[in-house]
């Protein structure tokens, strides 16, 4: 069918439209205009002399835009040639400028480097998605995001990959200002071991729309963009009133989502604005999708030892069953929780400019939200005596931690033009604090006295840049010289707080003591150390609190300087060049460049590459961060911690300080539009990237090898592994990149829209850095899970297809997203030289979205639709031979970042002019 439509649109008889533009001012042509077709997303830009040429079927009106000048919708008619002269506009706050270039005039097309620029506004009217890494998710095919990704805090944030690369290894932007990350380490899923950006502190209502930059461009913003650059851009509009609120929920009953917003644009003065935007969110609990039955607990409950063994011959199935009977519950009683989190969010947000005098303007832009995610993790049985007390809880309990995020960000700047330069002069502050309040738990080491709530500590990281960024078009340099240049200064906190007492202690420690002897033969004793007596787990279950001794307040500066040019040679060809010197108050300097260029053959075809090198600079959480936590291994809890890069423990196992991450970029690509309102982009890529940044494998307590500052760390912790920052691999990752877009009107008036996009791509491990002294280790430091987390554990090969078809007042959507199979690694113990893993691939599967809308009034629109219409739900996970693993199999959210199945979906909203 769709082949049929296009066909008969390419064959339809099409006329040509031309005219010429000019300044109503002095008459004089505007080369650079913007021409398009009303409904249709392809345009077209008037040359030096200012004139144009489109192509239209049935199109009614002209639509003309440029920067400084009031846009104009002129109706076509029975017209093939238009003269069109354009007023200064009264509002200048509107310069465009897409991400990974400071040319305003520069568009996705003509740029030298892969860019897409995502209309949220429409892409919220229709999808079955609420938040925006899952509306991101189902329309780009580079990116990708998990939700509940890690558990712990992990699961509170939804960070952000693009090409398969880390979650640190992307930069954020907001109007062009660096963002400021979250300041907690993730666990488990994409983002092992490192921190990254959470876009859902922004409200969805208050974004106009996404660029993103697929393409490696620390020379141009600095550290993390190694893998490209997501560019947040904010509504600006003035006199007018957005609500908006959508519902879903899940087979169920289960997991109900509600987001609800509402944006108001108002004037400031005659000319400046201020838009505002509120949102609330909340997020039910929801129960493992597929079978009703799926994760039900089939194990042992109430036998001792269930957390170490099966049943046996003495304590069997039915003794167990008796007993649950006779407690008046079943097996439901020990249910774990889904892909979700309860939580509730409220977010509120503004951007706003004003201009001054002589052409310059103030504006700013931030933000507040304080959200509040409850995660809660294995069900901690009757039987774990180590881990329970069954006078304090009888039939175990379910440990619940509540994160509860405040994200501050303000921005404020000036920018006008002095002697034809532009100039842009900012500061951007931005804060991220997590605090962390565990319930429904306990301190087992503790006894009866334990607490059942614990303030397990807290954690924050800011961000403070200040910038001047300066820049000028040369029109007369050949066919056109843009020349950009800056500094920045930028200063980054981190902060760890410590919890109570009880949060962290291990009760049953008691001192060891040797006898000594004075010069005189005279004894006395002397403290050697501790150990513990009953072997109960210390801290509070689910996550131990911070100990003083883990508490830090550091800080670092960083200095930047930077220039940019893009020169026109010929109206085809186009050559690009950014060089960036950055100076890290805690490891030095860093030089990172980049070239690129972009040649038109003509409009139906465009050949671009470029190459970059960048870096990452280590977070100041992966410098201090330490934590205890359980993890299960074949089953079974194990309880661990991860030590900072200064602990003692790090220096005396001969781990060395972290180093940034260094990388190499190249892409080569072609840009086309064959007719009018087709485009087409295919872009290749590789990105070489050494000493990345991750956790090691886990060191076992009862290695008699390892130096005594480890072992006392064990004892201190009551942990039984360990693991550690390290610059412990490099990679390499190869990919192919392809989006497409045909849009095109019917003789009935409708809009039809198609869009198609594929990202294949691959990592491989290219080198492991095995400390000197620890070669024997070689399997730990870098061990087969981290591995598979690297290079398969999201889809290498991903393709978003959908169409859209607007007629009156009717809108429909049909999505198609392609997963392609991953590859996950369970650890089943810590065996030294070399421990033993479980691999589990999982199959591809297609998730299908629907929706229609309708214009109910002219003010007010309802959409109807659901999220995975088929219940696809993918392969079940299934447990390793002979573990311990005791609960019915569920299916995995590998592949797609969540596992909701089939979830209808209703949003309303309502637009006053």
């Amino acid at each position: 069918m769709l082949f049929l439509v296009v066909s008969a649109q390419l064959l339809a008889q099409q006329r040509s439209i031309t005219g010429v533009v000019t300044s109503a001012d002095d008459k004089q042509p505007l080369p650079g205009v913007s021409v398009r077709i009303k409904g249709l997303e392809g345009s077209t830009v008037t040359d030096k002399d200012g004139k144009f040429k489109i192509s239209t079927r049935n199109g009614r009106y002209l639509e003309i835009s440029y920067i400084g000048y009031k846009s104009l919708v002129i109706e076509i008619g029975t017209n093939t040639k238009f003269d069109v002269s354009l007023e200064e506009a009264d509002n200048t706050l509107t310069e465009l400028q897409i991400v990974g270039s400071r040319n305003a005039n520069r568009t996705k097309l003509n740029s030298p480097v892969p860019v897409d620029i995502i209309n949220l506004k429409a892409l919220q009217q229709n999808s079955p998605q609420a938040s925006v890494t899952q509306l991101l998710q189902y329309v780009s095919p580079s990116f990708h995001s998990s939700v509940s990704g890690g558990g712990d805090a992990a699961s509170a944030t939804s960070t952000v990959q693009l090409k398969g690369l880390g979650v640190d290894q992307v930069l954020v932007l907001v109007n062009g200002k660096r963002r400021h990350k979250s300041s907690n380490i993730s666990w488990g899923g994409l983002g092992n071991g490192a921190t990254g950006y959470d876009l859902n502190s922004i409200p969805v209502g208050a974004i106009d729309r996404i660029e993103i930059l697929r393409d490696g461009a620390a020379a141009q913003y600095g550290s993390d963009a190694i893998a490209g650059v997501i560019n947040v851009v904010l509504k600006n509009n003035s006199e007018e009133v957005n609500l908006s609120t959508v519902e879903s929920i899940r087979r169920r009953g289960d997991g109900l989502t509600t987001r609800t917003n509402a944006n108001i644009g108002l004037k400031l003065g005659s000319k400046g604005f201020l838009n505002i935007t509120g949102e609330y969110a909340t997020q039910g609990v929801s129960l493992p999708v597929g079978n009703d039955t799926d994760g039900i607990y089939i194990g042992p409950a109430y036998g001792g030892g269930a957390n170490t063994r099966g049943f046996d011959q003495i304590y069997t199935k039915e003794i167990d069953d008796a007993i649950i009977a006779s407690r008046g519950i079943d097996r439901h009683h020990f249910d774990q929780r889904g892909s979700t989190n309860k939580s509730k969010d409220g977010l509120l947000s503004f951007n706003a400019a004003i201009p001054l005098k002589e052409g310059f303007e103030i504006y700013s832009f931030g933000g507040i939200s304080h959200r509040n995610s409850q995660f809660t993790a294995v069900y901690r049985l009757p039987g774990w005596t180590e881990r329970n007390n069954t006078f304090v809880y009888p039939d175990g309990f379910l440990p619940a931690m509540d994160n509860i995020i405040t994200d501050q960000s303000f921005a404020v700047g000036v920018k006008g033009k002095i002697r034809g330069w532009n100039i842009d002069v900012s500061n951007v502050y931005g804060r991220n604090a997590f605090d962390n309040i565990i319930s429904n738990t306990l301190n087992a080491s503790l006894g009866q006295k334990t607490p059942r709530t614990f303030n397990a500590g807290s954690y924050n990281a800011s961000q403070n840049s200040g910038s001047v960024d300066l820049s000028r078009k040369f029109d007369k340099v050949l066919h056109g010289l843009n020349v950009a240049f800056g500094g920045q200064y930028r200063v980054e906190t981190y902060q760890i707080i410590a919890g109570e007492e009880g949060s962290y202690s291990k009760a049953d420690l008691s001192p060891i003591y040797t006898v000594a002897y004075t010069t005189g033969g005279i004894p006395y004793l002397v403290t050697s150390g501790s150990t513990p007596l009953n072997g109960l787990s210390p801290g509070s279950q689910i996550h131990a609190g911070f100990r003083p001794s883990n508490e830090v307040n550091v800080n670092r500066s960083i200095s930047a300087a930077y220039a940019d040019v893009e020169l026109n040679v010929t109206d085809k060809w186009l050559l690009s060049g950014a060089l960036r010197v950055e100076n890290y108050s805690d490891f030095g300097s860093v030089t990172t460049y980049k070239a690129a260029t972009r040649y038109g053959f003509a409009k139906w075809l465009a050949v671009r590459g470029g190459f970059n090198t960048g870096f990452r600079a280590p977070d100041l959480a992966q410098f201090y961060y330490t934590e205890t936590s359980t993890t299960f291994q074949n089953g079974v809890a194990i309880d661990q911690v991860t030590a900072n890069n200064v602990n003692p423990a790090t220096k005396a196992l001969g781990i060395p300080s972290l180093q940034p991450e260094r990388s190499k970029g190249y892409s080569a690509g072609i840009t086309s539009q064959p007719i009018q309102n087709v485009e087409i982009t295919v872009d290749a890529y590789q990105v070489d990237i050494k000493d990345r940044v991750g956790n090691t494998g886990r060191f076992s307590a009862t290695d008699t090898n390892l130096p005594a500052d480890v072992r006392a760390l064990f004892v201190q912790t009551g942990t039984v592994q360990a693991k550690f920052f390290y610059n412990s691999f490099s990679t390499r990752t190869k990919g192919i990149e392809f989006t497409g877009s045909y849009r095109f009107l019917l003789p009935n008036g409708g809009n039809v829209a198609f869009l198609a996009g594929a990202n294949l791509q691959k990592t491989t491990l290219t080198k492991v850095n095995t400390p000197k002294g620890l070669e024997a280790y070689r399997y730990i430091i870098f061990d087969e899970s981290e591995q598979a987390r690297v290079t398969s554990s999201i889809p290498q090969t991903k393709v978003t297809l959908q169409g859209t078809y607007n007629l009156n007042k009717f809108n429909f959507l049909v999505r198609g997203v392609y997963f392609g199979s991953v590859t996950s690694v369970s650890q089943l113990n810590a065996n030294f030289p070399k421990p033993d893993y479980y691999y589990q691939t999982y199959s591809p599967i297609w998730i299908t979205d629907i929706s229609a809308g309708y214009q109910i009034t002219p003010v007010l629109n309802a959409t109807l639709g659901v999220n995975n219409l088929f219940n696809v739900q993918g392969d079940y996970a299934i447990p390793a031979p002979g573990s311990n693993i005791t609960r019915t199999p569920s299916p995995s959210a590998a592949q797609s970042g969540t596992s909701t199945g089939i979830q209808p979906f209703i949003r309303i909203a309502a637009n006053f002019k």
